[in-house]
C-alpha cells in the first residue's frame, strides 16, 4: 500500500473515532436512564408492600411485620450486582457493535487489490485466525470457497448443512440426545456440501458482512 493510502485510511479512522466518542456521550446517558427506571420500578413494588403496623395494632406488630416480610417475595428486586452486571454488558455489546462499525467503514473505503482490509470480531469477540482472513482486496477476490465457507462459520453466516440436517434427523428418530450432539466429532462442513449459487451467495454475505459489499469474487 502506498503512502498516501495509509494516510488516507488513518484520517478515515480518526474521523470514525470522534464519532465513536459522540456515540458514547449516548449510551452512558442510556445507561443512567436505565438505571434510574430500575430504582423508580423497585421503588413501586416496595412501596405496594402493606405497612405492617396498620394490620394488627402496636400489640401485634411484631407479628404482622413478620407475615408482611414473608408475604414479600425479594426474587424480582434488581440488586446493585444486577444492575451493574446489566449496564456492564450492554456497554460490551454497544462497544463490540461500535468496533464493527468502525471496521467496516473503513473497508468501504478500500478499492485497491493493494488496499488493506480490516478482520471483523465475530458475535463473541474474537477475531479470526491470521492466516485465514484475506489481508487485501485482491485477497479477498481470490479466496478459495472453502476458505469462504470457513470464514462464513466463524461469523455464523451459514446455512444449515448436510451434516446439521442429518443430525437433526438422527435427534428426531431418536439415535443422538441432542440436536446440538455431532455426529462424528467436531464437524466442519467443507465447500462440496452447498451448491455453486449457494457458495456464491456466501460470499455476498461475507463480503456484506466485512463492510466490502462493492467487491466481486473472481471467478476462474
Amino acid at each position: 500500500m502506498s503512502k498516501t493510502s495509509i494516510e488516507d485510511l488513518q484520517e478515515q479512522i480518526n474521523d470514525l473515532k470522534s464519532q465513536v466518542v459522540k456515540q458514547r456521550a449516548i449510551i452512558a446517558k442510556t445507561a443512567q436512564q436505565m438505571l434510574s427506571m430500575q430504582v423508580k420500578d423497585t421503588k413501586q413494588h416496595m412501596d405496594s408492600i402493606p405497612d405492617p403496623l396498620g394490620l394488627g395494632g402496636a400489640g401485634k406488630a411484631g407479628g404482622g411485620a413478620a407475615g408482611a416480610a414473608a408475604a414479600v417475595d425479594t426474587a424480582d428486586f434488581a440488586t446493585n450486582e444486577d444492575l451493574v452486571q446489566l449496564v456492564g454488558e450492554l456497554q460490551g455489546q454497544l462497544n463490540l457493535l461500535e468496533q464493527k462499525s468502525v471496521l467496516r467503514t473503513v473497508n468501504s473505503h478500500q478499492h485497491r487489490d493493494s488496499d488493506v482490509l480490516l478482520a471483523l470480531p465475530n458475535l463473541d469477540g474474537d477475531m479470526p485466525a491470521s492466516e485465514v482472513f484475506p489481508h487485501s482486496v485482491a485477497e479477498f477476490v481470490n479466496l478459495g470457497d472453502d476458505v469462504v465457507v470457513q470464514l462464513c462459520k466463524f461469523y455464523q453466516l451459514l446455512p444449515p448443512t448436510l451434516e446439521e440436517r442429518a443430525r437433526m434427523q438422527a435427534f428426531v428418530e431418536g439415535k443422538i440426545a441432542s440436536p446440538n450432539e455431532p455426529l462424528n466429532g467436531d464437524y466442519e462442513p467443507p465447500a462440496d456440501d452447498y451448491p455453486p449459487e449457494t457458495l456464491a451467495e456466501l460470499f455476498v454475505e461475507l463480503a456484506n458482512f466485512i463492510g466490502v459489499s462493492h467487491i466481486k469474487k473472481r471467478e476462474d
